[in-house]
Parts: structure tokens; sequence; C-alpha cells
């Protein structure tokens, strides 16, 4: 009827030990058992699922990049750590922050490793020896096959300095810092597309000075036009925050403006895990209503603009860049409390996460999950080994069966009540089509810690489609956790499944994910 290969992403599982924890649609179920049903519109498309949705960030703060990425003694690139984020496949990734951009200046970062300065990190404390700078992030990049994001310095640095590090980067004439690229060993350009100007440049208790979105516009104009005359054909990423800022910002840079940056960082309350998804549903209205501001401010096409500019304006719709998101629980440890052990809780979340960021595929086209390594991150490092941590499993799932077009999905399941807060559906999903393989990938949290759901999918608008896959990931219990204590335990567990038949229902089960392949015969 069907053929089984089930594994562990780090050991082998035997199929009755897991079968014992976690029964499935494949074997006899004692939990509880609810109904939903998902039905689907072939003809409904959301957008185009892109797939720089799939980013990761890093930046110096803490472990993230010595210590994490490199060596802390050696500065050698971590190649167990590189492993990792190379099963991530991140098409994008953000640097060098994050607020430190701030007291950033990127030619401390450059040329002979013994000639850079040592700087005090003023917004993270410690020290800084600038030893992983552009030139190691672009190669790092290479490695990793990804696009380089750069951030600029739009406090203690100029207009002019963010335009000589464009054209350190992406120059190819003989201009002085083209010609200084190439004398420290880099004769071709890095071509860096994704260039932001600023970051949370709102918040008051930091040390940026624009904190006006009006001062911000102004500045950000400036800095644009330098570094569109480098490069006409970069991507700026402008700094958002909430609708009232995002007003002034829309209105006086749409015309140049690629993406406007959003943050999203969840949280639950103690002993509530449930609390993180309601937070969830809050963040995906907050998008819907940027979205809406969007479409009010920034005409798609731009009919006017001064050839006295010397470069074009943007050629495409404003997107939404969500440069940094994740979860972050104020009860690690390190500096700031930022080095976070996330629980099987949390992968939920993450999955939700990006079932709402395919959902909203029209307007979120850019998103890089804060951070990479030991920072509020799937991958943490010790000085002998590193692991995955329980998030890591949905961004690795998703980013490689996640892809095409996304689909319009109308779930009805039950609710997952909660202590004094607003009930929401046990069942979370989002359905990807493929048109290149002819592939449909239905993505299924359930969100009940207990419970079990028998799932329909229908399919409306198109014959053919049948379930040939299914993957899924558990764990041993809403609190389960990966540890350096005890690296060689992963409480995660996945399962991939072969299906030569159609079952009318698939028993999704509690505190799962769960992603269901069809394909057109």
């Amino acid at each position: 009827m069907f053929h089984t290969s089930r594994r562990s992403f780090l050991r082998q599982t035997s199929q009755a030990a897991v079968a014992s924890l976690f029964p499935s649609s494949l074997w006899a179920s004692s939990e509880k058992v609810s109904k939903a049903s998902v039905h689907i519109n072939l003809n409904q498309s959301r957008g185009t699922i892109e797939p720089e949705i799939y980013g990761q960030f890093i930046e110096y703060l803490g472990r993230s990049i010595t210590g994490g990425i490199v060596d802390a003694k050696t500065n050698a690139v971590r190649t167990d750590v590189l492993a990792k984020i190379k099963r991530l496949a991140p098409p994008v990734l953000r640097f060098p922050g994050g607020t430190v951009t701030k007291i950033y200046h990127w030619q401390d970062g450059i040329g002979p490793k013994a000639n850079r300065p040592v700087r005090p990190n003023l917004i993270w404390g410690g020290e800084e020896t600038n030893q992983f700078g552009t030139n190691e992030f672009i190669q790092y990049c290479r490695q990793l096959k990804t696009d380089p994001f750069l951030v600029v310095n739009m406090n203690t640095g100029t207009p002019e300095e963010a335009s000589n590090w464009v054209e350190y980067c992406n120059g190819q004439g003989k201009t002085s810092f083209a010609e200084l690229r190439r004398k420290h060993g880099f004769a071709k350009a890095h071509n860096v597309k994704y260039w932001g100007l600023g970051n949370e440049e709102n918040a008051g208790p930091d040390t940026g000075r624009l904190q006006n979105p009006a001062t911000y516009a102004e500045v950000a104009w400036q800095y644009a036009k330098l570094m569109k005359l480098q490069d006409p054909g970069i991507s700026l990423i402008m700094a958002g925050h909430d609708e009232h800022w995002n007003e002034t910002v829309l209105r006086e840079l749409h015309p140049i403006t690629d993406y406007l940056s959003m943050h999203l960082y969840a949280s639950s309350r103690k002993g509530e895990p449930a609390s993180l998804f309601t937070q969830l549903a809050g963040f995906e209205k907050q998008i819907e209503q940027t979205h809406q501001q969007i479409k009010r401010l920034a005409p798609e096409k731009i009919e006017k603009f001064d050839r006295w500019y010397r470069f074009p304006p943007r050629s495409k719709g404003v997107k939404l860049a969500i440069d940094e998101w994740g979860i972050w629980e104020n009860e690690g440890k390190g500096r700031y409390n930022l080095e976070v052990t996330y629980q099987w809780f949390h992968a939920l979340g993450v999955a939700s996460f990006l079932n709402m960021f395919q959902r909203q595929a029209e307007i979120v086209t850019m998103a890089t999950w804060a951070q990479t390594v030991n920072v509020l991150a799937p991958i943490m490092s010790n000085d002998r080994e590193s692991i995955c941590q329980t998030v890591f499993y949905p961004l690795e799932l998703y980013r490689r069966y996640c892809q095409g077009v996304s689909l319009h999905a109308e779930v009805k399941s039950e609710e997952l009540r909660q202590r004094g807060g607003e009930n929401l559906p046990m069942l979370d999903s989002s359905v990807s089509f493929d048109e290149k393989t002819g592939t449909a990938t239905v993505a299924l949290v359930n969100r009940h810690p207990a419970e079990g759901i028998e799932t329909s999918v229908e399919w409306e608008g198109g014959t053919g489609l049948k379930l040939f896959e299914r993957h899924e990931l558990t764990a041993s219990g809403l609190m389960a956790c990966n540890s350096l204590e005890n690296p060689k335990k992963d409480v995660v567990t996945y399962q991939q499944t072969v299906l030569t038949h159609h079952p009318a229902t698939i028993t999704v089960p509690a505190a799962s994910i769960t992603l269901l392949r069809y394909k057109m015969v």
C-alpha cells in the first residue's frame, strides 16, 4: 500500500519507538482526534512565494559571528556551522546588523587583517576586531550560494561613505574604491544587490539621530541618490516602523523604495505556549494593514520621475521585507539573555510564521530570520561542536518544499482555547503550487498539544492532483529541546512517507508540522 522511509535529521529512530510516541494516520492512534477541512482553489493565487522569504541574518552581537560563524581563536570559518547553514539554503544573508550598523564603518573591515582596528562595540558591548568584514562576508555568501544584503550606517556614517561602499562592492571601472577592492584580491565586482538604508531608525534609546520620520526621509534621499549614482541597479530597503512613520516614508521615498522594512519578534507568556500563536495572528493583521497603506501611497508604476536624478525609479511595486523576524524569549543566556534555548512549541510558531509569509506572498517578498548562530538562533555552538535547535527543522523543511505560487485556502477546524486570550484555529495552513514540477504542497501545523486532527483536503479548479508524499516533524513534547549539554540527543523526529494510494483524510498528530505533497497526473 505504501513505502515508508523514516529518519531523524541527526540520528536514525526506530519506527516502533516513534509510532508509540507520535501516532499518525499510518498507525493506530490513542490520542483524541478532532476534524478539520482545507478547501483549496487552484485558480486563486495569493502571489508568488519569493525564495528570499527564507533568508538569514548575522550581526556583530555576542557570539553570532565570532564564536559562531568563525572560530573565536583562529577566525577561521566554522565548517560544522557552515554545513548546517547550507542545509537551510538561505537565498539572502543580511549583515552587519541590526542596531550595530549605527556605529559600523565598513572600511574598518577591509584590507590586511593585521592592520584592522579593534573598536568598542558601543551597542552590544565588548570589542569588535573587524576580522570578519566585507570581503569575508561576501566569500561566506558565495560558499552558501546566497545573495548578500548589506545595511549602511546612517548615523555616525555619511552618504558619501555609503556610496563608497557601493563603489567598493560593485564598481567595475578603474575608480579608486573599485581598484582598492582589486588590491585586496577581488578582481570581479561583488555585485551586491540589496542595500538597507539604516535599521530601526525610529528607536529613541539607540544611538541614532533620525527618529523623526521626516528627518529620516530627507537623509535617506541623499543616501539613495549617491548610492544609486554608483549603481542604478541596486535595490533599496527603507526602514519602516508604525503607521505614522510609514506614512511619511512612503509619501516621500516611494519612487525609490523597493522594500519597506518590518521587524516581527514573537514571544510567549510564561507557561502559556499558545500565547505565541495569538501574537502571530496580530502580526498578520499588521502586515495586511501595511499592505493597504502601501497600496494607497505607493503606485505600482512610477509615471513621472525627474530625469535629472540621473538614475531610474523603482521598476516594480513596493514590497515588505521582514528583515528581522523570529522568536525572542527573554530567558536566554549570554549578553542581554539572547542565547535562547528553543522548545518544540517554538518550532510550531516558526512554521506558523512561514505559513503567514506564504499567505501574504503578494506583499511579503523577503524575510531574514534573526539570527543564525547562537543569538536567537536555529544553530547553537560551543568551542567543540554545534547543534540544530528545534526551530531549525521547519526552516529547513519549508525552504526545501514550499515554493512557487501561494494558493488561497479556506481552513475550518476546531478552536485552540486559551486562558483569557483570543481562541485560534487548532490547524494553521498554507498552500503552494510549483508550476515547474506540477507539485502542490499543503503545509499543516497542528497547534494543539494533545489532540490529533483528522483533515480532509479538497481541491477546486483542477483535477488530477494525487497525494504522493507526506513529511512530518514531531517531538517528544511541547517543551522538548535540543542542547549542547547533550548534543547527541535530538528531540525532533522527521518522517517521510511515500504514498501509493490516495487516502480520503489525513490525521495530523498533536503538536506537529506536516507537509502533504500532491502531484499532477
